[in-house]
């Protein structure tokens, strides 16, 4: 969708970290006899070649804000209160601080600012062994950095209601509601190792596909290139109409009451294991690497991905209403 599954974006940032890592464990380069003090400085060193040698791109964070409007709408007068509350404590001393909707956006707004300490926190690289067994397979998954766990840790500190954590909490509530949102690309939930890609595909972002969105997780972060617009920031009225309109719209098209069994699902590696799911039923079939999406591709995809917008929608807003009702107490 421009997506709100993107983290501005994997297929740029992480996956050039990736890229990095994998450098030094392949070549067998120590890093500390070649002059570096550790590793992180030589990651640092081959990405900023990667980037030199990338192309740099812009794109709409429309979706990210869809869903935290839809999970507005839910969200209880109470909570809300909290949450500005929440959010202010970071207010003086934020060169990313933003208003409102743009609140889903900080994340990514960090990350521009070349704050990528924290980018394994935007995906989970559940092994998919596609044709081959799995024991072929070289994929490293972190679960202590990855995306579920970090939204695990921070549901556990938005409920805490003792302690100076308030600043913490404002920084982690913020990940919070934007994580929920990549939770639910199905691509940032899996990589697909295969004989070509014993090491995984980076969920898609080595899958290249002939299209001017050129990675298969570059067109699910773009949502199929079709039909949300783009909304420039920063957010203006007219910006806010637009994205509250198509949360309407999305939630007119998957109201709430479609989810029943869905969401009564709390556990979130149970949430994660269900997209990745999706990953593997629509995202890559119907289309094969270094060939152009189908139209039908394309259109049949598209609902899948506001489908998930929805849901992530609610399931924002249920999981707030849960886990800062706690904290009420502060207000």
């Amino acid at each position: 969708f421009v997506f709100f599954f993107s983290s501005r974006r994997r297929h740029t940032r992480s996956s050039l970290v990736s890229w990095a890592r994998r450098c030094v464990q392949e070549t067998g380069i120590n890093a500390e006899y070649m002059g570096f003090i550790n590793t992180q400085r030589m990651l640092f060193s081959l990405l900023m070649l990667a980037v030199i040698f990338s192309q740099t791109y812009a794109w709409s964070d429309t979706p990210h804000m869809i869903i935290y409007a839809i999970a507005k709408k839910d969200i209880r007068p109470g909570v809300w209160t909290r949450m500005k509350e929440i959010f202010g404590y970071m207010k003086e001393n934020d060169a990313n601080y933003k208003e409102d909707l743009e609140m889903a956006l900080w994340a990514d707004d960090v990350k521009v600012n070349k704050m990528k300490a924290f980018d394994e926190w935007h995906f989970y690289d559940q092994l998919w062994a596609d044709g081959i067994p799995e024991e072929q397979c070289k994929v490293r998954t972190n679960k202590k950095h990855c995306i579920v766990n970090t939204v695990e840790q921070s549901k556990s500190l938005l409920a805490r209601t003792s302690g100076d954590v308030e600043f913490h909490k404002s920084k982690m509530l913020r990940y919070y509601i934007h994580l929920l949102g990549d939770m639910h690309q199905p691509l940032h939930e899996i990589t697909r190792c295969t004989k070509e890609h014993p090491n995984g595909d980076a969920g898609g972002n080595l899958f290249k596909i002939d299209h001017k969105f050129n990675t298969l997780h570059w067109l699910w972060d773009e949502a199929m290139a079709t039909t949300l617009p783009t909304v420039q920031r920063p957010l203006n009225a007219e910006g806010v109409q637009i994205v509250e309109q198509w949360a309407q719209n999305i939630m007119k098209e998957h109201p709430r009451s479609n989810f029943e069994q869905e969401l009564k699902v709390t556990n979130l590696w149970e949430m994660a294991e269900a997209v990745k799911e999706v990953a593997k039923k629509y995202a890559y079939t119907d289309i094969k690497p270094n060939t152009k999406p189908t139209d039908t591709y394309l259109k049949t995809r598209f609902p899948i991905c506001t489908r998930l917008m929805a849901l992530a929608g609610y399931r924002l807003a249920d999981l707030l209403n849960n886990h800062l009702k706690l904290s009420l107490i502060h207000i």
